[in-house]
């Protein structure tokens, strides 16, 4: 018997799920969007549902729920089918929500009615990035700074897209964020009603971790990813599928680390795959519908979250917040697209 899924949101996004499903052979039932009667229906199944209004497929049972549509839909659409209890499996895009205190609300919602949902990260259940986990534990180095440079489309968006990784490689939570918000007032791609500027700034983790990241307004270039420990640094040009090692000869390393003339060895990283967010989605899926499940990537994606609203916080009171954010914070508004 084939799987079912519904999916709500058919923009970009939701047309990399609908490949992703085929991929996996689950049949896309229903499909929601606002915009959906622009859609050629002719390169579609006959029986596929096209609704505008979510709450109309209230009544359908499906294996799994993909919501794909704007982060401000995301909590109204998530509380309705985790109420109804019809889908047990979700899965969504991130950001999570346009605010802290719905983030909370959405996972007290999902664990009383014992949802499994899952944040489509992208990376987290990457056999790329748990490949270069490996490399760092077969070495036995611990991961210690991270620094993210992205040409932005906003601090929720491509915060939400990689804060997430010092979780992966360093075992441990944040502790503080200090960081500055552009305030160029450029306009979202998505739309003039969206605000997601970006911004730039630290995130201190316990056991002495950090993450520098530059989402700043003033480049154009792919993003690069760089994770470092003592002795080994890889540099990462994802999209352009670029995964270089350096690692710090075995006879320098009884001297102190400022000691730093000399060449180090570069090793070319074959991965496992290219980069497709289309295959990078279906290993969400995957993971979703394993037998063992936890919502560690439920509450990392609310940890997440609580980084990105501290960083607003921090650039509007020009001062360090402390993790997790207080109350205070928790009611921070941003309409991410």
């Amino acid at each position: 018997m084939y799987k079912t899924a519904i999916l709500i949101g058919f923009g970009g996004m939701g047309k990399r799920y609908y490949k992703a499903l085929k991929l996996m052979r689950i049949k896309v039932i229903a499909i929601c969007d606002k915009k959906i009667n622009l859609t050629d229906k002719n390169n579609f199944d006959k029986k596929t549902i096209f609704t505008t209004d979510f709450r109309s497929l209230s009544g359908f049972k499906a294996d799994l729920l993909c919501v794909a549509s704007n982060t401000q839909s995301r909590f109204k659409i998530i509380s309705f089918f985790s109420r109804l209890g019809n889908i047990k499996k979700i899965i969504t895009e991130k950001p999570l929500s346009t605010s802290y205190l719905n983030c909370l609300e959405t996972e007290k919602i999902i664990k009383k009615n014992k949802i499994r949902l899952i944040v489509n990260t992208h990376r987290t259940y990457s056999p790329n990035f748990l490949f270069l986990k490996k490399i760092f534990e077969k070495n036995k180095e611990n991961p210690s700074t991270i620094f993210i440079n992205s040409p932005s489309a906003g601090m929720g968006n491509m915060g939400s897209t990689f804060f997430d990784l010092a979780y992966l490689f360093f075992n441990t939570k944040p502790k503080s964020v200090v960081g500055k918000i552009d305030k160029t007032g450029t306009i979202n791609p998505r739309g003039k009603n969206y605000k997601d500027p970006g911004g730039h700034g630290i995130i201190s983790f316990h056991k002495n971790k950090k993450l520098f990241f530059d989402l700043s307004e003033n480049t154009g270039l792919p993003y690069t990813i760089i994770i470092k420990s003592e002795n080994l640094e890889i540099i990462i040009d994802e999209i352009n599928n670029k995964f270089i090692l350096k690692q710090r000869p075995h006879k320098m390393r009884k001297k102190p680390l400022y000691f730093y003339l000399f060449k180090p060895k570069i090793t070319k990283l074959k991965v496992k795959h290219k980069f497709d967010v289309v295959k990078m989605t279906c290993f969400s899926i995957r993971e979703i519908f394993k037998k063992k499940f936890s919502y560690q990537n439920l509450d990392k994606a609310i940890s997440v979250m609580g980084c990105i609203f501290a960083t607003f916080a921090s650039s509007k009171e020009n001062k360090i917040i402390s993790l997790p954010i207080s109350k205070k914070y928790h009611k921070i508004k941003v309409n991410f697209a």
